[in-house]
């Protein structure tokens, strides 16, 4: 990440600041995640903003673009059955994607889909789906199901507040982000998406709302945020000099291929959506694409292969992250999947195919990140208090303290450099000596091991 690069750590093992989670999800593969690490905004050479990992860190050559599926608004059933463990992994295996994204709708709206799956509920409104204004449990298991999938599958995955008017939500999105940060913000995997498509919405306010949904994250992860700005997240440049408040911050773009520009300017003389978006790059803000479509921008139309394929250079030029909209088999041109398909077999609309495609330029192979000492301790382990049955952990200021035991004490650079290693640590241990900057620690007693990020200021 920006604020970590941690090269040898995130790929072996994974970092939270809060809690983490009752349960350990280790994945079952070795994926992207495994190789590129926790995702991290930077800059290159040039001065623009880029996605890199926390493997290699940012520079020249290193840079991270990941490709997958954003899954529709979790409403109808259509595009539920995919919000299931099969769902992910038949994308995986069928769609070699490395990312998806989790659409989940937030308000009290009811478009009457059944939460059994069924096409069909009739007028028991307990059985349909509604947002998480009115039904955060069923709108929280579904995230959770995907969170946890894409983990095992070791594919990143996107935890998306799917509103246009998130803004007047901060109550709730600030409720279900501290959830979500804190049983799932130590993986490398989690990317939260905290404002999906504003309409009109200025970036001041937009920003304000930032602002508090970011501060409540920060106090569990520190993994990539996205954030959205003005008119569908097609001005990420409002956001030049006067950025969220934060670090490890990417702003979106979303473009449908049919209806919207890469460069230039539109027919009524405003300078094109992607050029927008080059704008914010060129001045070092990292863009990330969560969310495109192949053909109309009100989801339906037939897709333009020429205009597509525009686009794609753009992004590739880019290096833009993105993933296609939309993962399902609703009755719209953008939709991926035709009527016939399930959670375990896929069949493709003209859409579907040519994503298909697209993504069959992803690796089909992965190498583990292992540039650092594989630390011993398990990854629930990892917390801002380190607490066991044998002794506790805490950083405060520039001094740790071990209370409860005897402890070795190691301290590791970003990139996995041994500075100290110091025998018999019990009470504080001043580290005023070290120059401000971001660290690992190891602390040993007896048969537990255990580590954590610090912040030297």
């Amino acid at each position: 990440m920006k604020m970590f690069s941690i090269p040898a750590l995130a790929c072996a093992m994974t970092l939270g600041f809060g809690l983490a989670s009752a349960q350990t999800i280790t994945p079952t593969r070795v994926g992207p995640v495994s190789q590129y690490g926790q995702l991290i905004t930077g800059k290159n050479s040039a001065g623009q903003g880029r996605i890199y990992g926390s493997c290699e860190g940012v520079k020249d050559g290193a840079e991270v673009q990941v490709r997958g599926m954003s899954l529709y608004w979790s409403m109808v059933a259509k595009s539920t059955e995919f919000w299931t463990p099969e769902g992910i992994a038949t994308m995986v295996n069928d769609m070699n994607v490395q990312i998806v994204r989790a659409a989940m709708g937030t308000t009290n709206e009811d478009w009457w889909g059944c939460k059994d799956g069924t096409e069909s509920c009739g007028n028991d409104k307990s059985k349909h789906i509604t947002g998480y204004a009115t039904d955060a449990e069923f709108q929280t298991n579904l995230m959770n199901t995907v969170v946890e999938a894409a983990i095992k599958n070791d594919i990143y995955v996107v935890i998306d507040w799917h509103s246009h008017q998130a803004h007047e939500e901060v109550d709730n999105a600030t409720k279900f982000f501290t959830e979500m940060a804190q049983k799932w913000g130590q993986y490398d995997h989690v990317i939260f998406e905290l404002y999906n498509e504003p309409k009109e919405t200025s970036w001041g306010v937009i920003k304000d709302y930032a602002d508090k949904v970011v501060s409540a994250i920060r106090q569990h992860s520190d993994n990539l945020i996205l954030v959205g700005n003005r008119k569908y997240d097609q001005n990420p440049q409002e956001a030049i000099n006067n950025e969220v408040t934060g670090e490890n911050i990417a702003y979106t773009f979303h473009y449908y291929a049919n209806s919207h520009c890469w460069e230039g300017q539109t027919s009524w003389g405003d300078p094109c959506e992607g050029a927008n978006a080059q704008q914010a790059i060129n001045a070092g803000l990292s863009v990330f694409v969560s969310e495109w479509g192949t053909a109309d921008a009100n989801g339906g139309g037939n897709p333009d292969t020429g205009r597509n394929t525009s686009w794609q250079n753009w992004m590739n030029q880019n290096k833009l992250s993105w993933a296609n909209w939309s993962a399902s088999k609703v009755e719209e041109g953008t939709a991926a999947f035709s009527s016939g398909s399930n959670r375990n077999s896929l069949q493709y609309t003209t859409s579907g195919q040519m994503v298909k495609e697209y993504l069959s330029t992803n690796p089909t192979t992965y190498t583990r990140c292992a540039t650092a000492p594989i630390p011993e301790p398990n990854p629930e382990e990892a917390i801002h208090g380190l607490h066991s049955a044998n002794f506790d952990v805490t950083f405060s200021g520039k001094a740790l303290n071990v209370s409860g035991a005897t402890a070795n004490v190691e301290i590791f650079t970003a990139k996995g450099d041994k500075l100290m290693d110091i025998n018999n640590v019990q009470g504080e241990l001043s580290l005023a000596a070290f120059p401000a900057g971001k660290y690992l620690v190891r602390v040993k007693s007896g048969s537990v091991s255990k580590m954590k990020a610090i912040s030297i200021k």
